[in-house]
């Protein structure tokens, strides 16, 4: 006699619930927005007038490409694209009339790895800031290279940034080889930021920024603390503002910020990862 046990699937969700706080609408558009930047071309209008403009008191060869080509042609360099397809791209481009020349694969490629790129500083006052960190594989091996030479031999740089939740783009970032700590690498950031005449409103950030030393360098700064306290926190602890902070958080239950609005923890930072460490450093 054989006798069948049958295993329900488990329904209900685990953990809280989720509920999408996304305008569908926009989000769709900012998708649809970012295809423009692959095939922006106004710069075309002022070809020769810049060509002129960086050929003034040059030494040696003029330029026969802007840098308004070359700074396209690292936006697909940056997407993976080969230098050789680059080339290709620009060619049949030229060949529709779009662009009045274009410039071999070697020419690219030794200008884009010229250009001196930069985040551009927030332009709004009192920015808001979450921090977070991630690890990026630079080797592109796989398992066999691992299994072949070892794990010491897997290549991880780590970035460390601040963005801003609000717009989605970082504000600043730090890339490491080495693994350091990445509360060390915010108070530094936060630290240039100042030194930039940048005035910081908030500062975000998930259990492990909270720190005593931190909490007293934002009240020190006029900035606002969004870091959630481990619940486990001796108080008094150094820093009013965290006691302060720690007696309503949990006495909400976790809500204090969630009701202004306000989000203590990672949850804001990876839009800004999806959309900038897909980019070589």
């Amino acid at each position: 006699m054989c006798s069948s046990i049958q295993i329900m699937a488990k329904t209900k969700r685990w953990g809280d619930s989720y509920f999408d706080r996304r305008d569908w609408s926009a989000y769709n558009e900012q998708l649809v927005k970012r295809g423009e930047f692959f095939i922006d071309l106004d710069f075309v209008e002022h070809w020769q007038q810049e060509l002129t403009t960086m050929n003034l008191r040059k030494r040696g060869a003029p330029y026969q490409f802007p840098k308004s080509l070359i700074e396209l042609q690292a936006i697909w360099y940056a997407k993976k694209i080969p230098s050789r397809m680059i080339e290709g791209i620009t060619k049949k481009l030229s060949e529709y009339g779009e662009v009045p020349n274009y410039n071999d694969h070697t020419t690219a490629n030794r200008r884009i790895n010229k250009l001196a790129c930069q985040l551009a500083l927030p332009t709004g006052n009192n920015p808001t800031v979450f921090s977070d960190g991630t690890s990026l594989q630079v080797v592109e091996g796989g398992e066999y290279l691992r299994q072949k030479y070892g794990k010491k031999n897997r290549r991880w740089i780590q970035v460390v940034m601040l963005g801003d939740p609000v717009t989605k783009e970082p504000v600043s970032f730090e890339v490491n080889i080495i693994q350091e700590s990445e509360l060390d690498s915010a108070k530094k950031q936060l630290a240039e930021l100042k030194n930039k005449k940048i005035d910081v409103k908030l500062f975000g950030g998930d259990g492990s920024y909270d720190e005593i030393a931190l909490w007293n360098q934002l009240v020190y700064n006029g900035i606002e603390p969004i870091i959630k306290p481990d619940k486990n926190a001796i108080v008094p602890s150094g820093s009013r503002e965290r006691d302060k902070i720690h007696r309503i958080f949990h006495q909400s239950r976790g809500k204090f910020w969630e009701s202004k609005g306000k989000r203590p923890s990672e949850a804001s930072m990876p839009p800004v990862f999806d959309r900038w460490c897909r980019f070589p450093f």
